[in-house]
């Protein structure tokens, strides 16, 4: 990252998409459509281990897992996106709007989409009510995993009004040290446990979170050299399967490694943003669609995912890497179709 001055004088340029031109920035655009398609990929892959892991041998068990942690990126960029619009020192959301529509939209997708995947799931002859699948799905999220991202969003939402007086407050050098301090608790301490010590200072690893909200506006006002960028992601992608490979015969669990608050992760997901964001192209009509349905396209595609994977019994294992790239692109195109669609109606606005 380039050097924050205390007084943060920047050039206010690059933020006449943010405060009030009702332009959409082409960098978010396109960062947000890779960044779909790459999820729609991590779930081909992680679903496919899951649905199928009775027939699978160990190799292709292993390349899904390598596969999935070099697509770690794709959730913190989201969020890296989120910090850059909402925490804007310029930008203002009174709670009417957060509750109106942020909150508002994260609810009913919750609510619309357990219900959806209840009635996939539901087996008559189990004997269980529906509606009390329905119940634990919804308050506990027994029903699909990936809604994790939907209960996340909301506690960030729920947490906005303090982020943002936080980033109002502090200068970018503060905010810096701030999410340094917090990416050396949640990031560096949990690693010790590789090393059979435990760290004595005990804070949520999930608090990474709030600090990818903070990467993502610092980046986006300070965006670091792109050499350095670069070769953070050339080694972090490389490194993260690389561990997973070596470490799957072992009893060592490279999980920690690997998830949100991998510093390898926050490494190679600071540099997929700060890369995309030198784009200087705009972003045309389809990537811009793309972008405001990637909501949308995430939320269906995982319909697509279960009935295809789960109930009808296809394996992309079955055609290598091409099948998981072909499934993806087929899944990632049925649900941006349906998208675009329903989103004309205005009972559909929350997709």
């Amino acid at each position: 990252m380039s050097s924050i001055s205390t007084t943060d004088n920047i050039n206010n340029e690059r933020f006449e998409g943010l405060r009030g031109s009702g332009k959409r920035v082409s960098q978010f655009s396109y960062i947000k459509a890779l960044a779909c398609f790459a999820i729609v990929l991590l779930h081909c892959f992680n679903n496919a281990r899951v649905y199928h892991a009775e027939v699978l041998t160990d190799g292709q068990i292993t390349a899904a897992f390598a596969a999935c942690s070099a697509l770690m990126w794709t959730v913190p960029c989201f969020l890296m996106v989120t910090g850059a619009l909402l925490l804007d020192r310029e930008r203002e959301i009174p709670l009417s709007k957060l509750f109106g529509k942020y909150i508002k939209r994260m609810l009913i997708a919750l609510v619309v989409f357990t219900a959806i995947f209840t009635v996939i799931r539901h087996d008559p002859a189990a004997g269980r009510s529906i509606f009390s699948e329905f119940a634990e799905g919804l308050l506990l999220n027994h029903c699909m995993a990936y809604l994790w991202y939907l209960y996340m969003m909301l506690a960030i939402y729920l947490l906005m009004p303090l982020l943002k007086a936080v980033v109002n407050k502090a200068t970018d050098r503060q905010l810096a040290i701030l999410t340094a301090v917090i990416l050396v608790i949640c990031s560096l301490l949990p690693l010790t446990a590789y090393l059979g010590v435990d760290a004595a200072l005990y804070i949520p690893t999930w608090l990474v979170y709030g600090a990818y909200l903070f990467i993502g506006f610092l980046l986006y006002r300070h965006n670091m050299d792109a050499r350095v960028a670069a070769v953070m992601l050339v080694v972090c992608t490389i490194a993260m399967p690389l561990l997973t490979v070596k470490l799957a015969p072992t009893e060592i669990d490279p999980a920690g490694l690997t998830a949100y608050n991998s510093p390898l992760t926050v490494m190679q997901s600071a540099a997929v943003f700060s890369l995309m964001l030198r784009i200087k192209r705009s972003a045309g009509k389809l990537i811009e669609n793309i972008d405001r349905c990637s909501f949308g396209i995430y939320l269906i595609h995982m319909i697509f995912v279960r009935l295809t994977m789960k109930e009808m019994g296809f394996d992309p294992f079955d055609y290598g890497a091409f099948g998981f790239i072909a499934a993806a692109a087929v899944y990632f195109a049925a649900s941006f179709a349906i998208t675009y669609g329903l989103r004309k109606f205005r009972l559909f606005n929350f997709l």
